[in-house]
């Protein structure tokens, strides 16, 4: 009787054990993302969001970084909080993560090396849309006298949209850089205001959001004839296309057929095209050159083609 229980629990134990290796096996993987704050001018980075200026009347306002007043700041305090992201695992934008609220001050004046801000996780494989942050308060010191630093209401949230920064290593970083020279206006004697511009950069890989796209090659070269482009859902190709496109002679072998849920689908590529009027309709005859069947989306953001077939088969 006691061998039969002891048998019992180890057998209990075992399926324990399995179920939690089970567990973790199939939980969704995380990544780390890591914040930092960099020193930058106005064109650093992959892309630069350029800041819209108040109503306000600004003289001289295009000749601000020729000041002699530019080069007497020794020091540009910020306050920086209220960190967002917007992020995707399909097709959709998603929806805006809680604000995380670290309040992080820097010298942009003095930032010679990265000041690391906050960290967040994000599911692997996910999609960054979009950022946004809050600039709170900014003191500027010239000639070692300090000035508040008026931010306009509408300009404290920065929003950078419009990204597709793609999750795929195991940490990443996004560098935020505001070019100060460019940031900082004089407003007056003694008053100044500050409307940030800000570089900002990805380190990590580029995708395209679910997009499908890619290139096309006939006997290794890129296509002199006009070509008719199909995509399908499924393997269905005598369905009608989710696509249909008419890719005429240029000079580059590139195709582009939109962004798509995730899913199976097959391209099809016609070639020696005809055109026939009937009196009443247009109809398109070619010949099916090349057929393709894909997963989209399955483990990556975007799907990229590249689609080759010789004349000669």
């Amino acid at each position: 009787m006691k061998k039969v229980f002891m048998v019992f629990g180890l057998s209990v134990l075992v399926l324990v054990l399995f179920s939690c290796s089970q567990l973790n096996l199939f939980e969704p993987r995380k990544s780390t993302v890591s914040v930092v704050l960099s020193a930058g001018v106005d064109g650093s980075g992959d892309s630069v969001k350029p800041q819209e200026y108040s109503s306000v009347d600004l003289q001289g306002l295009n000749q601000r970084t020729e000041a002699p007043w530019i080069k007497d700041i020794e020091h540009l305090y910020v306050k920086i909080t209220r960190f967002s992201y917007r992020y995707s695992t399909g097709p959709g934008a998603g929806k805006w993560a809680t604000p995380t609220i670290v309040e992080k001050e820097v010298d942009l004046v003095d930032l010679n090396e990265e000041a690391t801000w906050l960290t967040f996780d994000i599911p692997n494989g996910a999609v960054i849309v979009a950022l946004a942050f809050e600039v709170t308060q900014a003191t500027v010191t010239i000639n070692g006298s300090n000035y508040a630093v008026t931010i306009p209401d509408e300009k404290r949230r920065v929003v950078i949209p419009n990204l597709n920064w793609q999750v795929k290593t195991d940490e990443s970083q996004i560098v935020l850089a505001i070019d100060w020279t460019r940031s900082i206006i004089r407003t007056g004697p003694e008053s100044y205001m500050l409307v940030p511009r800000v570089a900002y950069r990805w380190r990590g890989e580029l995708k395209k959001l679910w997009a499908i796209y890619g290139d096309i090659l006939i006997n290794d070269a890129t296509p002199t004839v006009p070509l008719l482009i199909g995509l399908f859902e499924g393997t269905d190709t005598t369905a009608t296309p989710t696509v249909l496109k008419m890719r005429k002679p240029r000079d580059d072998a590139y195709f582009w057929l939109g962004k798509h849920q995730a899913g199976t689908y097959t391209v099809v590529v016609w070639d020696n095209i005809k055109w026939e009027w009937d009196g009443e309709n247009y109809s398109v005859t070619g010949r099916k050159a090349t057929e393709t069947t894909f997963e989209h989306g399955k483990t990556t953001a975007n799907t990229v083609l590249h689609l080759r077939y010789s004349t000669s088969e």
